[in-house]
């Protein structure tokens, strides 16, 4: 979901707080001198004592009154240091400016001693379970976030005149200032003026430990859009804590500098201390991996306070940036509540997008966003309904989006800029003009797989497909809207094969009965083609996975025409069910003829009435979900393993002639750990009890072509229809060791994994299947892969290469025959 979130707020850009003063302390901003932007975290020691503060994450610092302050020293990691003298004593509110000083950290070797910061950073990683928000206990808040986004221009274009004609907008009547009548934007008065984009949101989230946790986002306002739905799919750009062993910044999982051993894998350099008036000590450490380590990791600066060796501040991004497109950085600050519990409360993403790399006409740089969010109302003994919480994670309120004035004052941490205000005025209008309402309804309907219309969702699978029984295959389906009526769905498509010169169509009516428990009913009839020998899960289409690609190299077919009723519902929160019934006649398309051995003389078959009816289980324990207004859920996934389950029973009803019972099950679990990078596991198995045709056995998973795209969850050397079973196992490993193996080098940043497959299968009765060739799996099938991914980025894939090797008791005597090479394809978003 966060890489949907970067992917949407570059969309919408295309298209389109003062710290209070608390009573008892004297306050001052620091910034920095060249862009006047606030400094967070700036250690400032005051007077002969020593003591010192920190400026929080709007550059805003406070020291207590009864200091009455002589002198102030400023030292911040990369600029310089600063003393200023107060003879006359210090003016609350002033602004001081830094100037830069880029400082690269080097490398340190101390002798005799070990490195003093090792200790530091290994009592802050003993005690991360303890300091830990989500672990140490219940707790309720509210969170005022913004975000705002604007263009920082290139260094490189500094002193270039910016060219009017960069932009183009069809403006609405009201023209905002910086515009003229044709729609071109003098870009420098524009930018002065307002920002691009910007968006606010409060929110009450409720958690107890370990993992119920429920968010509401209760107000709601994003420039240019009336619809929130936006502000679900684009929060959460970094980890809410810096407690884990991976750490999450935008899309990206990264090695936490705290976590255990991490100081074999990072230099850490003590860069200043501080003393607090309670006697407290602030380390302040700065880290990156050490050179020649290949890990996701971080570079920044963490504050490290002595009360418990809690987490107090920290700075950081990743050190490699993996996409020259997109870039995030974050920072976070924590108090002890109460003297209770360290507690996150400020959190800050800066987002810079780099439109020159995204194929984008855009002003001269770089557009960067800016997202802050304030957590109040911190208690540690709130009252938890506990049977609110459910899978849906974050939602929003339906009037989020149409809170007055007041609501909003109540929440900011300050009232609106001149700037911020101009903002919504004009992106406002501007929205309405370009419709970016309608737009993102669009972009959050083919999240899930359909193109939106006003009364008609389009499919957008139907449009085009191919196989090689069918060749090209082009055609247009979908369903209804909630324009037509919201208790009810009619969908519905029809395709033509330009190979096999015949037309598919399918028609239904879908009851939606209980939307919150996904409760619906259906009724089906379709007229089309199937994998013969093939298995399906409860599982959805996922476009940013492989395993949808074997789709597209299905040789042998079931022509189907099959009638059918359903129902599907959730219970016990994580179990997704889906009951049917179906009548099925099936004809496949390889000439295969099915023996029966009653009867005299012999008969064989081809063609065949099934009567089935079955379930279908999906259990993904601890798996969470985004909701949108519109009723759409997003998965967040689950840290446990994914279990699917299918059980069917043939019956002689409604002209079926095979009695039967088919049992599929699957159960897959995806991890990562620090020193092999991240392993996916998948373990499929199936077994028929009863005679039954072709149909209705397994054919393998195989996927092999001499070079084809690479496909999780099958076997890229077994050839199509080269096995049969009636009862089967197989396992599927892949071990993708990222830049473990591999030192990035510039652009050239490859990624290893390693693959394997193996599988057993029996068959009971061979003699029934006429007219194919085929064999059987008792004696075990193996096979490795090896790719080597990102060897080529273009615009949203990575591309790489790789290569499968069959061996053991089912291996070709010529070697060559062995081999499958394969291209791996990977969304870049």
């Amino acid at each position: 979901m966060r890489i949907y979130g970067l992917t949407l707020i570059f969309l919408l850009i295309s298209s389109g707080l003062a710290f209070s003063q608390p009573e008892g302390f004297v306050t001052g901003t620091v910034v920095d001198s060249v862009s006047r932007e606030p400094l967070a975290f700036v250690s400032i020691l005051y007077n002969q004592a020593g003591h010192g503060v920190v400026t929080n994450l709007d550059g805003v610092f406070q020291i207590p009154r009864s200091n009455k302050i002589q002198f102030l020293k400023f030292r911040y990691i990369g600029y310089n240091s600063k003393t200023i003298a107060f003879p006359g004593g210090f003016r609350n509110g002033q602004r001081i400016a830094l100037s830069p000083d880029p400082l690269d950290i080097k490398e340190v070797v101390v002798y005799p001693t070990v490195n003093p910061a090792h200790r530091i950073v290994q009592l802050a990683s003993e005690n991360r379970n303890r300091n830990n928000p989500e672990k140490s206990g219940p707790f309720s808040y509210i969170s005022y976030d913004k975000m705002v986004f604007g263009v920082e221009p290139d260094s490189a274009m500094n002193d270039k005149p910016a060219d009017s004609s960069e932009l183009a907008l069809q403006l609405p009547d009201s023209i905002p200032f910086g515009m003229d009548r044709e729609g071109k934007i003098d870009v420098q008065r524009f930018l002065d003026k307002q920002y691009l984009f910007m968006m606010e949101s409060v929110s009450s989230r409720k958690y107890i430990s370990p993992e119920k946790n429920k968010e509401e986002i209760i107000a709601s306002r994003v420039s240019g859009l009336s619809q929130p739905s936006f502000v679900v799919m684009a929060r959460q750009f970094q980890s809410f804590s810096f407690y884990e062993n991976f750490v999450t910044i935008a899309d990206r999982q990264l090695l936490n500098p705290i976590s255990s051993g991490s100081t074999d894998k990072y230099f850490f350099l003590i860069q200043d201390t501080l003393f607090t008036e309670t006697n407290d000590t602030v380390f302040i450490i700065s880290f990156r991996p050490y050179k020649g380590r290949n890990f996701d990791g971080m570079k920044g600066v963490i504050y490290i306070n002595s009360n418990g060796y809690a987490v107090q501040n920290v700075i950081a991004e990743a050190y490699e940036q993996k996409d020259e497109r997109v870039s995030v950085s974050i920072q976070q600050q924590y108090e002890l509540v109460n003297g209770q519990r360290w507690f996150p409360v400020l959190l800050s993403s800066t987002i810079r997008f780099n439109p020159s790399k995204m194929g984008v006409k855009a002003p001269p740089g770089y557009i960067t966003g800016t997202g802050k969010s304030y957590i109040v109302n911190i208690n540690f003994n709130p009252t938890i309904d506990e049977e609110k919480f459910s899978n849906v994670q974050i939602e929003v309120s339906p009037d989020a989006h149409r809170q007055p004035e007041q609501v909003w004052r109540t929440y900011r941490t300050d009232s609106l800029n001149a700037r911020e205000v101009e903002t919504y005025r004009v992106i406002d209008s501007l929205g309405k003009a370009e419709h970016l309402d309608r737009t993102m309804i669009s972009f959050e309907t083919i999240l899930t797989g359909y193109l939106p219309g006003r009364y008609w969702s389009f499919d957008i699978r139907r449009f085009i497909d191919y196989n090689p029984y069918e060749g090209f295959r082009f055609g247009a389906g979908g369903k209804t809207t909630e324009r037509v009526s919201r208790f009810f769905t009619i969908g519905g498509y029809a395709a033509y094969g330009l190979k096999d010169k015949e037309w598919k169509y399918s028609g239904s009516l879908t009851l939606n009965l209980w939307p919150d428990k996904e409760l619906e009913t259906a009724i089906t009839y379709r007229n089309d083609v199937r994998e013969s020998g093939g298995v399906q899960f409860n599982e959805e289409w996922n476009i940013t996975g492989s395993a949808f690609v074997r789709d597209y190299m299905v040789e042998v077919m079931d022509l189907t025409r099959e009638t059918g009723v359903s129902a599907g519902f959730r219970t016990l929160k994580y179990l997704s069910v889906k009951g049917f019934l179906i009548h099925s006649e099936l004809s496949p398309t390889n000439g295969y003829a099915y023996s029966l051995s009653e009867g005299n003389p012999q008969v064989s078959l081809t063609s065949f009435n099934i009567t089935e009816t079955g379930l279908r289980l999906k259990y993904a324990y601890k798996e969470t979900f985004m909701k949108s207004p519109r009723g759409n859920k997003f998965s967040m996934g689950t840290s446990f393993p994914v279990l699917y389950l299918n059980v069917a029973r043939g019956l002689n009803w409604l002209n079926g002639g095979y009695t039967y019972w088919r049992t599929e099950a699957k159960i897959t679990k995806n991890f990562r750990t620090k020193s092999f990078g991240e392993t996916r596991v998948a373990v499929i198995s199936g077994m028929v009890n009863g005679s039954v045709p072709y149909s209705r056995l397994y054919a393998g998973m195989g996927s092999y072509r001499s070079f084809t795209l690479e496909t999780e969850q099958s076997f890229g050397t077994m050839r199509f229809n080269e096995f049969l079973s009636d009862r089967f196992v197989s396992l599927h490993v892949k071990q993708n060791f990222g830049k473990l193996l591999f030192k990035p080098r510039g652009k050239f940043q490859p990624e290893m994994a390693l693959v394997h497959n193996l599988g057993f299968g029996l068959l009971k009765e061979k003699d029934p299947h006429e007219n194919i060739e085929f064999n059987t799996l008792e004696k075990g099938y193996f096979e490795g892969g090896l790719l080597i991914n990102n060897l080529l980025k273009v615009q949203l894939f990575r591309y790489g290469l790789g290569v499968f090797y069959r061996y053991g008791p089912y291996a070709y005597a010529k070697t060559i025959d062995n081999f499958a090479f394969k291209l791996t394809l990977q969304f870049n978003l």
